[in-house]
């Protein structure tokens, strides 16, 4: 082949590229022509623990340390990355970014990217399963521009943003099985390689594609039971996929064992919550095909404060109405049944057991490792698979001529509009200044430090500060699933009160001899250097939390000495010994926090050491 003639085979692809990756920063508004490396989705929330995790990778990459545990964050103990969703393979080739421009750009780049990579590798897909240009071109923008997408975006989840190794996959199995030598060592080739990636995107959509492929082993065996034959071809290609498969286990068995019993290892129900089990984890029929406003209390702690984006796991009444159409009458072509059987399949498995009672996920979620998969996030493989179907139905179609063609657009039409429309109605996305207290901007380690907000479950923004700072101090504390309390070991009663402190307005705790007794022994025992608490906080009550002023008190009563005023924040010193604590009225305490405000910063540690304001 001419070099003339394989540009000709890559220019659809890229062609989409191009015009997936504009309509993708369109998305964001004025983000990419004003601010991308200080603007983002927030500073906080879940893109604040994605910030973190994409700047791991470049800190590790520079000063030697491991790329897959850390003990910058949940001091001493660490954090193990394989264990949370770090998404390795996004921030290993994103680390000059992370280097030149910050965690916030590569954050923003992250998320530029997922779309038009998802809708070149669908369109790469379907080019092996229809001849119809016009199906690849409307599906695999729907494919990249679908909610799955876009409401990962607004929570910057990127292991569920980045779709778009998922057609690879399904592109590897089948040139795999090909008898062609050449395109079946390239299709093994590719599979082995798209399943490492995924690994390190996803362990949740890979458990998830192992499901699927179940699925259609199932459905494969079924039919060759009915029609009591077995296709001469299905060992050779059982022996063809065997190979890629064996690769990717060999490569990913250590990892995999790292992730679940290395150190500091999610044993058991990541969350330990009643919160998520087979009946929260799921969808109902009518959330499949009608658009909703997005209200899950996810969306809210995860700090997007744009208008209403429509529910993850919409696929749409027509894309549904079309597959079933086209699945009945191209029933004996073989890919379309699969296809056709498998979404259905799908379907079924991301059901609630709230409003069905029969959801097969309510059996299935109580199974090891499964118990830690939300089931609705299989409905992506839904979409693909109806893909498929409709892409095989509207290449029939074309086979009839001009009035075939009209009619193949028609049905791309019923596809999409139900779904093009509710989403388009949600953009331009939001993005807000992500700020970093000047503290965090000018520090110099090392030190192990207590930040305040204290970072938990829903405060993260002390991770993007981190981060930011390219990992100069370490920090107590963390996010994600290690950062709930039932995970915290020994500091558990001081991690709830810390929270607390950082998230209550009302009714946070006041400093006693039992809270001071609790604070001052995690801070011993986790080697911290100093308590940070920036004087003035901006933005998002997700960023600030709770006043600082109450927390500054808070501490000068523990730890019983005033703080410095260092770079625009109250700096406790953590000393051995600690000096006594200086408990005072609470009504002193509120007192002191006031006079911060009027007097100035300085005057709060003499006012609660003397027991009174002046």
């Amino acid at each position: 082949m001419t070099s003339r003639h394989a540009w000709r085979a890559w220019r659809e692809p890229v062609a989409l590229f191009g015009v997936a990756l504009v309509g993708s920063a369109g998305l964001w508004g004025r983000l990419w022509v004003t601010a991308p490396t200080t603007r983002g989705v927030c500073g906080c929330g879940d893109p604040a623990l994605f910030q973190w995790f994409l700047a791991w990778p470049a800190h590790a990459i520079s000063t030697g340390h491991s790329v897959v545990f850390s003990r910058d964050l949940f001091h001493p103990a660490g954090i193990n990355l394989l264990a949370n969703t770090s998404v390795l393979a996004l921030g290993l080739p994103l680390a000059p970014v992370t280097w030149l421009f910050g965690p916030v750009l590569a954050e923003n780049v992250a998320l530029l990217l997922s779309i038009p990579v998802a809708v070149l590798t669908m369109d790469l897909f379907l080019r092996r399963v229809t001849s119809s240009r016009s199906s690849r071109l409307v599906l695999a923008l729907l494919y990249g521009f679908s909610p799955y997408v876009i409401a990962s975006l607004t929570v910057s989840h990127l292991m569920l943003a980045w779709i778009g190794v998922l057609p690879l996959i399904a592109l590897g199995v089948v040139d795999a099985v090909d008898e062609d030598t050449r395109r079946s060592r390239r299709g093994q080739v590719l599979l082995a390689a798209a399943l490492v990636v995924q690994f390190f995107l996803s362990t949740e959509l890979l458990l998830l594609a192992a499901v699927v492929a179940a699925v259609v082993l199932v459905v494969l065996g079924v039919t060759a039971l009915i029609q009591r034959r077995v296709s001469p071809k299905a060992l050779p290609a059982l022996r063809r996929l065997a190979v890629p498969l064996g690769a990717a286990v060999v490569l990913l068995v250590l990892p995999a064992l790292y992730a679940l019993d290395g150190p500091r290892s999610l044993r058991g129900a990541v969350w330990e919550s009643s919160a998520f089990n087979p009946g929260t984890g799921g969808t109902s029929f009518l959330d499949l095909v009608r658009p909703n406003v997005v209200a899950a209390r996810l969306t809210a702690i995860s700090g997007y404060r744009g208008g209403p984006v429509v529910q993850q796991q919409l696929l749409g009444w027509g894309l549904l109405i079309v597959t079933a159409v086209v699945a009945v009458w191209r029933w004996r072509d073989g890919v379309a049944r699969v296809a056709a059987l498998t979404a259905g399949a799908c379907v079924l498995l991301s059901l609630s057991s709230y409003t069905v009672s029969w959801a097969p996920w309510r059996w299935i979620g109580k199974l090891p490792i499964f118990e830690n998969v939300l089931q609705f996030r299989i409905v992506v493989f839904a979409l693909l698979a109806c893909a498929v179907v409709v892409a095989r139905g509207v290449a029939a179609l074309e086979r009839h001529g001009r009035a075939g063609l009209v009619a193949g657009l028609a049905v791309l039409a019923v596809v999409t509009v139900p779904v093009a429309i509710p989403v388009a109605q949600s953009l331009p996305l939001r993005t807000v200044r992500v700020a970093v207290p000047r503290w965090w901007r000018t520090v110099h380690g090392p030190g192990v430090v207590v930040a305040y907000p204290y970072p938990g479950e829903a405060l993260q923004s002390p991770l993007t500060w981190q981060a930011d700072s390219a990992f100069a101090v370490a920090m107590l504390g963390g996010s994600g699933p290690q950062g709930t309390v039932a995970r915290a070991g020994a500091d558990a009663s001081a991690t709830a009160i810390l929270q607390l402190l950082s998230s209550r307005v009302t009714g946070r705790p006041t400093a006693n001899s039992k809270n001071a007794a609790e604070v001052r022994a995690m801070l011993l025992r986790d080697g911290a250097t100093e308590v940070v608490i920036p004087v003035t906080l901006k933005g998002d009550p997700l960023v600030t939390g709770a006043p600082s002023p109450g927390a500054a008190v808070f501490f000068t009563e523990v730890l019983g000495v005033a703080p410095r005023i260092e770079r625009g924040a109250w700096v406790f010193a953590v000393t051995t010994p600690l000096a006594a604590p200086r408990l005072v009225p609470p009504v002193t305490a509120e007192a002191c926090a006031g006079l911060a405000t009027t007097l100035g910063a300085g005057a709060l540690g003499p006012c609660v050491l003397r027991g009174a304001p002046r």
